[in-house]
Order: C-alpha cells, then structure tokens, then sequence
C-alpha cells in the first residue's frame, strides 16, 4: 500500500469530560483523591474548563464548569469513569477522604476485586483491581 492509498488510523480516545458545580473543589478531588495533575485551563467568559492528567499513557479528565450557574442533572445514560489500581482498599480510602462516596460495598468478580465510588458532584467512579493470575 502506497502513502497515498493508506486508511489514516481512527481517532484516538485521550479524554473524558464531566460538567461540575465546582470546577475548584472538583479539580481539588481528583488531585487530592486520584493523585492527577491539573495541567491546563482554559478559561472563557461563559465556561471554564480543567485538564487533569494522570500516569503517562491515562485519558485526561477535562472538568467543565458553566460560569452561569445553571443547574447541573446527572443523568442515566452514561457508564462510570473506569480507573484500574493495585491497591483497592488504598484508593478507596484516598478517594473518600477526598470527599467521595462509596456506592454500595466492593465487590469480588472473579479474580478481580470492584467499588463504585460517587465524586462530590455524584459522578460514578468504578475502580477495579486485577486479579492477579
């Protein structure tokens, strides 16, 4: 195949965005809670958003907040923001401490261990951890 007859590769996924009523407390959670970095603002008069990036090679959670205060529904079309650890009840505890909610109690599924937490905005988090085999 020639460059010119080549398929260009697909988009590639790099991040996730999740509206906030608190664009500073929430930026603090997921720094406090999941140890990522704030990296980039971009600030407009009617919006302001939040990079926030992980480990080399992690989506960027992008934090967008509308500077007009409108209300802000969670809704039920959406799956939880999915985060893999080798330490679960380490990352449970950080993220709580941090300001999350544990929804329901961890679970085992197979040989991985699974919790569901909610942000201080009530965004779903699933942290999984590998079973090790």
């Amino acid at each position: 195949m020639t460059a010119a007859t080549e398929t260009p590769p697909a988009a590639l996924f790099s991040f996730v965005k999740l509206v906030v009523t608190d664009i500073d407390a929430a930026t603090q959670f997921f720094i406090t809670g999941f140890g990522m970095v704030h990296a980039d603002t971009v600030d407009t008069s009617q919006f302001r958003e939040h990079m926030l990036t992980g480990r080399k090679g992690s989506a960027t959670v992008v934090l967008f907040h509308w500077k007009d205060q409108r209300q802000v529904e969670i809704g039920n079309g959406w799956g939880p923001l999915g985060m893999i650890t080798h330490d679960l009840d380490r990352d449970v505890a950080r993220a709580v401490a941090a300001g999350a909610r544990q929804k329901g109690t961890t679970v085992q599924f197979g040989p991985a261990r699974i919790a569901f937490l909610l942000t201080p905005d009530g965004h779903e988090i699933e942290l999984l951890q590998p079973g090790l085999g």
